[in-house]
């Protein structure tokens, strides 16, 4: 006889067997309609959830899902951090600091106004759905840059701004969702001092654990652990991450910050020799696509349908100030003071409708969900609609819009993506 552990083990198990299976078959789809993944990915977990055929049952409130949804965010986090050159960001550091900041925080207030105006959301689930918002998403926009041949100093730009903005976005969106939690009313300059006690003790705990990791798997004292790099990898996202929050840090913005020593390893004085860095890339994308597609079919398999249909309108109109308000507004107070990097007019034009709410915004949104705030739904499902269609319609004509604006290089003279 089955104990009821054993039996929820096996639940979840099916579960699990069932979204990879589905997730796999919806990729080869994907692929064949030339559609982006992620929209077959959220129309899959909505056939398969409670709504549709039934046959995933994992709760926004449960560990499973939490857990799920935890290690994916940090996993393609450090994933983001790994994809940052510190050569390039030398170049437009400026741009990309002021459109993870000050940017980001244009994006939420507009977002947040756009919420509690249609949607009537009290101002602090607002400037949540804001804050979630405000993310990018480079998991979705690699792929494109390196099927286009998109001038380079634009599209590493953008690449770093989406990494940047993921691991600024989660802060943001961590110390906003405390205040609604703790039922206490907004205060700008507390959060402020959170913002910047959690980004700095979690650049300083991800850039000492990065640090060691990147020590074990180069060539400095023979590689202790070098010819097991992607169990490195693992330990270095889950240390990064935990350490952090047991110190009241950012876990998010730890693990961000050992990608980006690890993935620049050679200017700390480490030597990672080739075959290692290929064997922990290759890891890394197979794992990150994984994770990236469970999240996706296990929250569409937990949109509630009846929320959407009250709010469908409201919800709309929300998504469109956040694309052609918001948008727009972060870029000029971000790349307009930036002038050592002298951007051009077609650049910024291109900034302007070049961004997509992917992966680590339904995270967000699912931890927001699971958290059973009042208002933790609605959000959830307003994300899911902005990143369908930041993704069909923003990512879906990237390459017609760089091709417009004269930004695409010939395939010889383009700078390698990455």
């Amino acid at each position: 006889m089955h104990s009821v552990s054993l039996g929820l083990a096996e639940d979840f198990l099916s579960s699990i067997l069932i979204l990879l299976l589905a997730g796999t078959a919806g990729g080869k789809l994907a692929d064949w309609l030339r559609v982006p993944d992620v929209v077959l990915f959220l129309v899959l977990g909505m056939l398969l959830g409670p709504a549709g055929l039934g046959w995933v049952q994992l709760s926004a409130g449960s560990t499973a899902n939490t857990i799920i949804l935890l290690f994916g965010a940090a996993f393609i986090l450090f994933h983001g951090g790994l994809m940052i050159e510190i050569d390039l960001l030398k170049q437009v550091w400026p741009t990309v600091t002021l459109l993870s900041t000050v940017g980001l925080l244009v994006t939420a207030l507009v977002a947040a106004v756009a919420a509690v105006a249609f949607l009537h959301l009290p101002l602090l689930a607002a400037l949540l759905l804001g804050s979630i918002l405000a993310s990018t998403d480079p998991a979705s926009l690699v792929p494109i840059f390196q099927r286009f041949p998109i001038r380079a100093k634009v599209s590493q730009t953008v690449i770093m701004e989406s990494a940047f903005t993921d691991a600024t976005g989660t802060i943001l969106t961590t110390v906003i969702l405390s205040f609604v939690l703790l039922h206490q009313s907004f205060n700008w300059g507390n959060s402020l001092i959170d913002l910047l006690r959690l980004a700095v003790f979690g650049i300083a705990i991800g850039g000492l654990i990065g640090f060691c990791a990147a020590f074990l798997i180069s060539e400095q004292d023979r590689g202790l652990l070098k010819h097991v790099t992607p169990m490195v990898v693992v330990l270095t996202v889950l240390s990064a991450y935990l350490l952090a929050e047991k110190l009241h840090a950012s876990g998010f913005m730890s693990v961000f910050t050992a990608g980006i020593v690890v993935g620049n390893a050679g200017k700390f004085g480490l030597t990672i020799l080739p075959q290692e860095k290929r064997a922990g890339h290759q890891f890394i994308d197979a794992i990150g696509l994984k994770l990236r597609m469970l999240i996706f079919l296990l929250l569409g398999s937990q949109m509630d349908f009846s929320i959407i249909k009250q709010h469908v309108w409201a919800s709309l109109c929300v998504v469109l100030v956040f694309m052609l308000i918001a948008r727009p507004l972060t870029v000029f107070v971000s790349l307009l003071p930036d002038r050592k990097a002298k951007w051009q007019r077609e650049e910024i034009l291109f900034f302007c409708w070049t961004r997509e709410t992917g992966v680590i915004a339904a995270t967000l949104a699912g931890i927001v969900s699971s958290t059973g705030i009042p208002e933790g739904q609605l959000v959830f499902a307003v994300t899911l609609i902005a990143i369908l269609l930041t993704v069909l319609l923003q990512g879906g004509t990237t390459p017609l819009v760089a091709k417009k604006l004269s930004l695409l290089e010939d395939q010889k003279d383009a700078a390698p993506t990455h």
